[in-house]
């Protein structure tokens, strides 16, 4: 009885919530839409004990599956995935995103920033990766055991695919042929996985042009597969897709009516929340979603593109104007940085409505039908998963009046997941939620147009918000800080007008010439030697990096004592979160 008393205590102190994984609702009387409740079940509460997150998406792997057939590419086209076809490999910044989920509340499925809440929404997976976000919920009843469409999930695949994975087989990369491996339909003695590079190997070619109807739609059900698991809807695994979703594919023109961009908003929202516990090591989730939305709307660790903003998009969705061959410049930040840049996130430096008219003139339609429901708070669903879209949390971007009677999500909601449910009829399960989405328009969230030239309700909004909301992860400078580091595209420039200017006039500095042009050139001397004397600007390395002058930077500073190391403002070297936020 003893222990027991001393276990309640434990977890009373410790902030534990009960139930199924940190990322649940706690009980109604503890609802606090605020980071900081969380106490230590949420990684902000331990900036220094947290690991960076390994993003479990494997997009470049969809690289090594090219379409170019026309016949295929017509048939993605009729099943609602071209847009998503041409979207290439980004590298991603893991530090940028682990910074972005210290700031989530999974209580409200919003990021908590300084100038408000944000959140990626239907209208940003619409426009982003163009896939539909109107349509039945995809989830399936079971159709896969004793009595039911197939009697097991190897039969499922042989039906639909043509073939399952053979353990005794050796199969080879065909782009390699040196390359062989064995492979193994996942999940145990279920048997409920597939492999994602075994869909590569067997189902890729140069041309289906050749094949009969048959075989060519379970090849584009192959590749769709593929793109869920590498792209849409991965797992941590990284490298198995569940064949639920092969169910609902045996009629594609069926399939192509779903809310699949419903279902890769609350696959995300649900990684973003397991991710906030302080042990993850990984996130999941459609991860270039979440860069390239971060990229749209903020300018922290924003790359620089090599053609004119924005791309032309030709038809496509707002994702393709961010491949890599479009990047010219990917800043290399880090964790510290981009905490302080996220701690100082002004409101000029937030693009809240990206989408601008000019843009949703050149994207495809597919990423505008749906548009009517861009505002409406209802369930999302993703199999077995369920989240919340709560789009009056961040009207202003949808350009409308913000509001400061937001309720937090519903107390009553509780997540669950597939463990310990193998023969669950999700259908049924989630029926309550299921039919509030098949009832979306009637919940959609309206307001007045934001005035921008009388901005009242932002700053009573902005009053409301800061009275209750976790804002800062490391604590407020006492020192000027001592380093430069340059964040927006701006300041890089003004960077390199600096550094530029500095290398071309070094050689005529302190000139004793008495012409206007070495009087110049001495006052410039005098105030870049008078920036340095405030600032430390990291340039060892700088010309030789883009190859434009062969010999070392010559006025390079020794950095201050208190540099550690990190390129970011030198005032916040040691410094934790606020004790007074996240103390129990």
């Amino acid at each position: 009885m003893a222990s027991d008393q001393r276990r309640r205590r434990k977890k009373r102190t410790t902030g534990e919530h009960s139930g199924e994984g940190t990322s649940e609702a706690p009980p109604p009387a503890q609802i606090h839409p605020n980071i900081a409740s969380l106490l230590g079940t949420h990684r902000a509460a331990h900036p220094d004990g947290g690991t960076i997150l390994e993003a479990a998406s494997q997009l470049l792997m969809a690289h090594d599956w090219p379409v170019n057939c026309p016949r295929f590419m017509e048939a993605l086209r009729l099943v609602g995935l071209d847009c998503v076809s041409h979207m290439r490999y980004l590298r991603i910044d893991h530090h940028l995103l682990t910074a972005l989920v210290e700031r989530w509340s999974p209580q409200t499925n919003s990021f908590h920033l300084t100038v408000g809440e944000m959140t990626i929404t239907l209208q940003d997976v619409a426009m982003i990766l163009g896939v539909h976000i109107d349509g039945p919920a995809l989830v399936g009843h079971p159709v896969v055991g004793v009595g039911r469409r197939w009697l097991s999930w190897p039969d499922c695949c042989d039906d639909l695919l043509g073939s399952h994975p053979l353990p005794d087989v050796v199969y080879r990369d065909p782009f390699d042929h040196r390359i062989t491996s064995r492979f193994h339909m996942g999940q145990a003695h279920s048997q409920t996985c597939v492999p994602l590079r075994w869909l590569r190997w067997t189902f890729w070619r140069d041309s289906y042009l050749d094949l009969n109807d048959m075989d060519f739609w379970r090849h584009v059900r192959a590749y769709i597969l593929f793109i869920l698991g590498c792209h849409l809807l991965p797992d941590t695994s990284g490298s198995e897709i569940h064949l639920q979703y092969l169910t609902i594919m045996e009629d594609l023109a069926v399939f192509s009516t779903y809310s699949l961009g419903g279902a890769v908003l609350a696959h995300l929202y649900r990684e973003l929340g397991e991710a906030t516990r302080p042990s993850r090591a990984n996130i999941a989730g459609c991860i270039h979603l979440l860069q390239i939305w971060a990229w749209e709307h903020l300018h922290v660790g924003r790359p620089l593109l090599r053609v004119p903003f924005p791309v032309e998009l030709g038809g496509l969705s707002v994702g393709f104007r961010w491949n890599e061959d479009h990047l010219r410049e990917l800043p290399v930040g880090n964790l510290i940085t981009y905490r302080d840049e996220l701690d100082g996130l002004l409101d000029s430096q937030v693009i809240w409505q990206p989408y601008t008219p000019d843009i949703q003139a050149q994207v495809a339609q597919i990423c505008l039908s749906g548009a009517d429901i861009w505002t409406a708070r209802v369930p999302v669903i993703s199999w077995k998963r369920v989240e919340w879209h709560l789009p009056d949390r961040v009207l202003r971007q949808f350009g409308l009046c913000l509001r400061i009677d937001i309720q937090p999500m519903d107390p009553s909601f509780k997540r669950v997941d597939g463990r310990g449910k193998p023969d669950m009829d999700w259908m049924l399960y989630h029926r309550a939620h299921i039919e509030i989405w098949e009832s979306r328009r009637g919940f959609i969230v309206t307001g007045d147009l934001l005035d921008h030239h009388n901005t009242y309700s932002i700053h009573q909004y902005i009053h409301w918000y800061k009275s209750w909301a976790t804002l800062y992860m490391l604590k407020a400078p006492v020192e000027p800080p001592t380093t430069a580091y340059p964040r927006a595209p701006s300041e890089r420039l003004l960077r390199d007008f600096f550094l530029g200017t500095e290398q071309a006039l070094q050689p005529h500095f302190n000139g004793t010439d008495n012409t206007p042009q070495q009087r110049d050139i001495n006052t410039i001397a005098e105030l870049c030697r008078g920036l340095r004397r405030q600032l430390y600007i990291q340039d060892q390395g700088y010309f030789e990096d883009r190859g434009e002058h062969d010999a070392p930077f010559s006025m390079t500073q020794e950095p201050p004592h208190q540099y550690s190391g990190y390129a970011g403002p030198s005032s916040y070297p040691d410094q934790g979160p606020s004790t007074d936020l996240f103390s129990s």
